[in-house]
């Protein structure tokens, strides 16, 4: 088992690396908690690969949540009182959930489609 000081120094590594690149440091904090949430189903890993497999989820999260964002804000049934944002960490730790389960196996078969297509 890790120190619980582990998620949050990888947490405040995201935070500065969120601001250097201009991606909201929060929804990348989100993204790697929901990463962290989905490793304690699965079985045994090392730290260096949670931190790893967290750090990708964090990084997806932080690039896909905003235009999920605009497109769920854009629908007629959101209500216009409610803030964007608050859709944004919800959404944020749903993406880091599924990143590794979900989200790379359908990009791996769409690209897998498209290779075999141009062959």
């Amino acid at each position: 088992m890790s120190e619980p000081t582990t998620p949050l120094l990888a947490t405040g590594g995201l935070t500065l690396f969120g601001v250097v690149t201009g991606l909201h440091p929060m929804l990348l904090v989100a993204g790697f908690i929901g990463c962290w949430w989905y490793n304690s189903y699965i079985g045994e890993l090392s730290l260096g690969q949670r931190i790893a497999s967290g750090m990708v989820a964090a990084f997806v999260a932080g690039w896909v949540t905003p235009p999920v964002i605009t497109w769920l804000t854009a629908l007629a049934w959101w209500p216009p009182t409610v803030p964007a944002l608050t859709a944004g960490f919800p959404c944020a730790l749903a993406i880091g959930f599924l990143t590794h389960k979900v989200i790379g196996p359908a990009l791996l078969r769409a690209g897998q489609k498209k290779l075999e297509a141009l062959e």
